[in-house]
């Protein structure tokens, strides 16, 4: 027969109801035997029935057994016993203040910080003016207030918020007016020295939370705190709490940065024996004691947590709450969440048992107290009440969960260790950053213009009342009746601005009617003038440039001349008269005959030693400066016809089916390496000379010199062929009926297509992946970058040489004596004609045109027009003024 249980007195308590609900579970199971109950749910018969004795509420492993062997739901009974423990007559009682700091009055159960409090003493005592650093979570108010404040005796604690002024004048009022001690403060900084001398004797000022300073305050607050509290040391002690993160900030004020010298303090992490104290202590003054384990895990727990010192005091409240008798155990620690998740756990409870309607209030409660960092960490903020419109139900409701500190007036977070440990509020200020920084801003200016009368100058306009505008259904009445004030004052204005547009209108019409005839025959008159003078201007700069053009023999002659065409009128043809009179003027000698154009490696055509000599000679030239270097030479019917960008190699047509290939890298003593003999003739070679290419029975074909053989690539009805400049494949144009495609081939056989386009295809390969393409049936020339159309250039002729400038940020092209000039940036094309001048190659390097002229002078043409003419200015202009440009009156030519 079970065993007869004490009956209860009566269920007059939450606990003990709670165990009468566990009898009659066990009654409606059949009141099984507690020892049956035993082997059922793995627990002794004596917890079992101490869990329904009524004296305390069993821990939850033991009621989730308990309902389990009476086949009850857990799930239930687990809320069941959360709601209990949650509102449990031990919550205030616990010897832990949870997210709270240590006040004065907790000094005696503040332990850990021993070592640190008496250091801090000594430094205050040594230094009036001491600033105390840690990073958010390293436990400094309840150092500096539980700790230093309560050991020095005379102490005033406050905190800046967003009126410093005013709260110093709160702490300092002494029974005098705060609103006349405020007005004291705000005319004269130094007057905080006085009253602070006047308080008490040796008095000790904690600025606690000091970077609210400059989250929280405007400028000029900023800067009279920092005066008033740099100025009154020596008056009294003053010691500044600071967040570490904030230290730079402190530096930006030489005041600050001078007082701090030598007057710093840095809180750290505690040690495991600090840990060890600052959890077991408390407990032991209160009769209690916490497992050994518990003690273990929680210091492992903290150790791995920068900032956790708030955590775990919370924890340690929830654990207290779940004690069994005296003790505190790792498994109500478990139970609570442990370090990592009691906080958030907390949170979240309380925000999931809110009604549905109050939780979009207690989000903006959140969110509206918190300033979001910008280049450092998010700060708590403290708010007035009357900012947040919530009902004090819901304010106590969450003080009571300690997530929330409540003054008589103000509200603010309890600790900001929320701000990293609920993940829900993480994501209401991750998801409205910008609206919440928007907001910030919105409250005080809505505060400053209340302050100042309700100006109408203080209200917002603009950019800044549109983002308000969006902003209104998360204002409170304050801030709607400034956005409104704004809006209102927007649409006075727009009204006056309309009223004096119709005014406006009408005297513009009266007027217009007797000024339209005159306006009109005036107009009329000066647009005939300055067309007039502007096409004879243009004529008269176009015959000038002409005539410069034909000058090009006399460069300073021919420049003189262009430079007062360009002055007359800024056309085209007189610009371009200009730089080819400027790159004509400071043209150099490269050498007799042909020549290749200038680069690491030079080349000019040199005639035998002889008119019977049976070779020919190329001369190098190497570097900018054209220091003559050593010579290839090739039979008198061969030519040199390839020369890789880079200088390093150079392929030779010796005679019919043969190719001589040179080595260069060695200007002075350049070696010919290899002799091919029956190999089709290459098309181009890469910027390296790695990689040659030829068309060759229809096919493309590839190889690299050294090679014994070539590589084909399987497509046949090949035009052209040229490396790509990377030497990592080639390009080619096939035809393919009426239509020419253009397709870039990797070496490994695999095509891109690019192109296609019915017409004769020539091509170039830049750096990169740039193409050229010459539409020779259209005389265009299409520049590519993969499939991308960069440029599209007309009137290029047929055989027109086309080149990439070194960096692929410019084409050029030449035909006898015209050259073009593409900025692949952007830039304007240049199209330029030499009268007498015939160009073999050019080339855009480093912002000039380098032109190499048939009869081996290299011209240097600078693109840019002003430059061009300081250079011809630096020498004396003289110009035959009146045959040229007769009847105008002249311009100073230079500036």
């Amino acid at each position: 027969m079970p065993r007869l249980e004490r009956p209860l007195v009566e269920e007059d308590t939450p606990v003990r109801k709670f165990a009468g609900d566990l009898r009659r579970l066990r009654r409606d199971a059949g009141l099984p035997s507690y020892r049956e109950l035993g082997r059922l749910a793995n627990y002794s018969p004596a917890a079992l029935s101490e869990a329904v004795a009524g004296r305390r509420l069993p821990s939850l492993a033991v009621t989730k057994a308990f309902v389990r062997a009476c086949g009850g739901d857990v799930e239930e009974w687990t809320a069941r016993w959360r709601e209990l423990a949650a509102d449990g007559p031990d919550r205030g009682d616990a010897p832990y203040v949870g997210l709270a700091a240590y006040q004065v009055a907790d000094a005696d159960r503040f332990f850990g910080r021993e070592a640190e409090v008496g250091r801090l003493l000594t430094l205050v005592r040594e230094r009036p003016f001491v600033g105390v650093f840690g990073a958010s979570g390293a436990g400094k108010s309840s150092l500096l207030r539980a700790g230093l404040a309560a050991r020095w005796g005379a102490h005033l604690i406050v905190t800046p918020g967003s009126d410093p002024i005013t709260e110093l004048a709160a702490a300092l009022a002494d029974g005098r007016s705060a609103v006349e001690v405020r007005a004291e403060l705000a005319a004269d900084p130094e007057h905080l020295r006085v009253l602070l001398r006047r308080s008490a004797d040796d008095l000790l000022l904690v600025v606690d939370q000091f970077e609210e300073v400059f989250t929280l305050c405007e400028e000029t607050d900023r800067r009279w705190l920092v005066r008033a509290l740099t100025h009154a040391a020596g008056a009294a002690r003053v010691v500044i709490g600071v967040r570490a993160d904030f230290y730079g900030h402190c530096a930006r004020h030489p005041e600050l940065l001078e007082a701090l010298h030598l007057s710093q303090a840095l809180v750290g992490p505690m040690n495991a024996e600090q840990l060890r104290r600052a959890v077991v202590e408390p407990a032991a003054r209160r009769g209690a004691s916490l497992e050994n384990a518990l003690v273990a895990r929680l210091i492992a727990d903290v150790a791995a947590q920068p900032g956790a010192l708030p955590l775990a005091s919370h924890v340690l409240v929830e654990t207290w709450r779940r004690r069994r008798g005296a003790v505190l155990t790792l498994a109500g620690y478990e139970d609570a969440g442990g370090v990592e998740h009691a906080l958030a756990r907390t949170a979240e409870q309380v925000y999931d048992a809110l009604p549905e309607h109050e939780k979009p209030v207690a989000r903006q409660v959140f969110q509206r107290l918190v300033a979001p960092g910008d280049g450092t960490e998010d700060t708590r903020r403290r708010a007035a009440r009357a900012e947040l419109e919530a009902s004090d139900a819901l304010l106590d409701r969450l003080a009571a969960a300690r997530l929330l500190t409540l003054d008589r007036d103000t509200v603010e977070l309890t600790h900001e260790a929320l701000l990293r440990a609920w993940p829900r509020l993480v994501s209401w200020l991750d998801e409205d950053r910008d609206a919440l920084r928007a907001l910030r801003r919105l409250t005080g200016a809505a505060d400053a213009w209340r302050a100042h009368g309700r100006d109408p100058d203080a209200l917002y306009r603009g950019a800044h009342l549109d983002q308000a505008r969006r902003l209104l259904p998360r204002l409170n009445e304050a801030e709607r009746e400034f956005v409104e004030a704004g809006l209102a004052a927007e649409r006075d204005r727009e009204v006056t601005r309309r009223r004096g547009v119709r005014r406006l209108r009408r005297l513009v019409a009266c007027l217009a009617a007797l000024a339209l005839l005159l306006a009109a025959t005036a107009a009329y008159a000066v647009t005939a003038q300055r067309a007039a003078t502007r096409e004879r201007n243009q004529a008269l700069s176009l015959r000038a440039a002409d005539t410069a053009l034909g000058l090009l023999a006399r460069p300073r002659d021919a420049a003189a001349l262009a430079l007062a065409a360009y002055r007359v009128a800024p056309t085209t043809q007189a610009r371009d008269a200009l730089l080819l009179a400027r790159a004509a003027g400071t043209a150099t000698k490269l050498g007799d005959g042909y020549a290749l154009p200038p680069g690491p490696v030079s080349v000019t055509h040199e005639l035998g030693p002889d008119a019977r000599s049976t070779e020919f000679t190329y001369r190098l030239w190497v570097g900018p400066e054209q220091r003559r270097a050593g010579a290839v030479t090739v039979p008198r019917d061969g030519f040199l016809t390839l020369l890789s960008a880079d200088g390093r190699t150079a392929l030779a047509v010796a005679g019919p089916g043969e190719l001589h290939l040179w080595d260069l890298r060695d200007p002075d003593a350049p070696r010919r390496t290899a002799t091919l003999t029956g190999w089709p003739l290459p098309q181009g070679v890469d910027a390296a000379g790695t990689l040659m290419a030829a068309v060759e029975d229809g096919g493309a074909v590839h190889w690299r010199p050294g090679d014994t053989t070539r590589t084909r690539l399987p497509v046949e009805g090949v035009e052209n062929v040229v490396p790509l400049d990377d030497g990592t494949g080639v390009v080619l144009s096939r035809r393919d009926g009426d239509l020419r495609h253009v397709e870039v081939w990797s070496l490994d056989g695999r095509a891109t297509p690019v192109l296609s386009r019915p017409a004769r295809l020539g091509l170039v390969a830049g750096p990169g992946r740039l193409l050229a393409v010459s539409d020779v049936d259209a005389e265009r020339l299409v520049v590519l970058d993969g499939a991308t159309t960069l440029l599209e250039a007309d009137a290029v002729p047929e055989r027109a040489v086309v080149e990439f400038s070194r960096d692929g940020r410019a084409v050029t092209a030449v035909h006898r004596d015209s050259v073009w000039l593409w900025d692949l940036g952007g830039g304007a094309p240049l199209a330029l004609r030499a009268q007498g001048a015939e160009f073999n190659w050019v080339r855009y390097e480093r912002g000039e045109l380098l032109m190499v002229e048939s009869r081996g002078a290299l011209w240097r043409l600078t693109p840019d027009v002003d430059r061009v003419i300081r250079e011809v200015c630096a020498d004396p202009v003289d110009v035959d003024w009146a045959a040229h440009f007769p009847g105008l009156r002249r311009p100073p030519l230079c500036p």
